[in-house]
């Protein structure tokens, strides 16, 4: 075999015109530069490297930039590349990081030029945001430089949000086993958010090569397991991250986990008043029925409020439109922001009646009513 491949390396030396292929690189115009050092790459490395610090003087970034980024590094030319990536402006390196961690996966050298990078740069490679190009880099020593911030994150809370997001991303199902156990070691509240949230990287929620199955079921697993002993903020993430992944019931439940001091026989309470102000009540009279009670669910405060108003007008009873002869029923109705103990029921009930006692009407009716909207 070995044989084989010298025999065939040999014969692609002999079909390629190194001279030539050079020449054309130190011709090539700035856009194409990239595309011309590919083809001398492919034809004699050793040449390559000796043309890549003059072809990456004149290389612009884009596309064909980092053709010659790839190229340079797979024939060894690092120090150039790195260089030339180094300089490049902040929104251009962005471009060209990513394009090369996207190269990384079909290529034997842009793996441990990535992890090597880290080591030469030190602090530069995750301020200059180099990491973001490792996000889909499997390469065993890239997951371990990941592994290793992740372990041992920078005081700058940017960058291990950031860092997290890609150490998800890029290990997937196996990344779950540390989020589960930063759930129980990270102290901070809005640290504990981004880490709720990277379960969705880890799934790989939004990418266009899928959602993984497993990892999604194992991640919803997780959270809903951990979610009681968080703190509020990342039970509240937690509910957007289990419907990002796909589990709308699940996130709903939350609900009394998020409010779960205020949970009263495994149901919310909602301070509900209904004004009942028919429209055009004979004689020109103003009517006024105030209607007070609870409003009892399990769900979170927004879908609460987008689903009381029919509820209410279903389980309570109006007589003010056919008392007063009017032309058509109008209610409004008052719910409470959040779920309410009882103590707090009561003085949520005693400011409403002292707002409304400025609401002006010829005749006032209360309605204490004892049945609780249910939703």
């Amino acid at each position: 075999m070995l044989t084989l491949l010298i025999s065939l390396n040999a014969a692609h030396a002999q079909d390629c015109n190194a001279r030539q292929l050079k020449k054309d690189v130190e011709e090539a115009s700035p856009a194409a530069v990239g595309a011309a050092f590919k083809v001398l790459a492919d034809c004699d490395p050793k040449v390559a490297r000796s043309q890549a610090k003059a072809s990456f003087d004149r290389a612009l970034p884009g596309e064909d930039g980092n053709t010659l980024l790839v190229s340079a590094i797979a024939v060894g030319a690092t120090d150039e590349a790195r260089e030339w990536v180094t300089n490049l402006q902040s929104d251009e390196r962005s471009g060209t990081l990513k394009a090369l961690g996207m190269a990384c996966d079909d290529s034997e050298t842009v793996g441990p030029f990535l992890a090597e990078t880290a080591e030469v740069l030190g602090d530069d490679f995750w301020e200059d945001r180099w990491y973001r190009s490792l996000a889909r880099c499997h390469d065993p020593q890239v997951q371990e430089l990941l592994a290793a911030e992740v372990a041992n994150p920078s005081a700058d809370r940017t960058r291990f949000f950031g860092v997290l997001e890609v150490y998800s991303t890029n290990l997937g199902e196996d990344a779950i086993p540390t989020l589960e156990s930063l759930l129980s070691t990270v102290t901070d509240e809005e640290e504990l958010t981004y880490v709720v949230n990277a379960f969705a990287d880890a799934a790989h929620v939004g990418h266009i090569d899928g959602q993984d199955p497993e990892t999604t079921q194992l991640a919803k697993e997780v959270i809903v397991k951990a979610a009681p002993s968080l703190p509020t903020k990342a039970i509240e993430q937690a509910r957007t991250t289990l419907r990002s992944l796909g589990f709308e019931d699940e996130a709903d439940e939350l609900a009394l986990v998020r409010y779960a001091t205020k949970a009263q026989d495994s149901q919310l309470v909602y301070g509900l008043v209904v004004l009942e102000s028919p429209t055009e009540c004979k004689k020109g009279a103003v009517w006024l029925g105030v209607h007070t009670g609870t409003a009892t669910t399990t769900k979170w405060p927004d879908q609460a409020h987008a689903s009381i108003e029919a509820a209410a007008n279903a389980s309570w009873e109006y007589p003010l439109t056919k008392k007063c002869k009017a032309t058509a029923p109008s209610n409004e109705v008052i719910l409470s922001d959040e779920p309410l103990t009882l103590e707090e029921l009561d003085a949520w009930h005693l400011e409403r009646q002292r707002e409304l006692i400025t609401r002006k009407s010829d005749k006032r009716i209360d309605f204490d009513e004892e049945t609780s909207v249910s939703f």
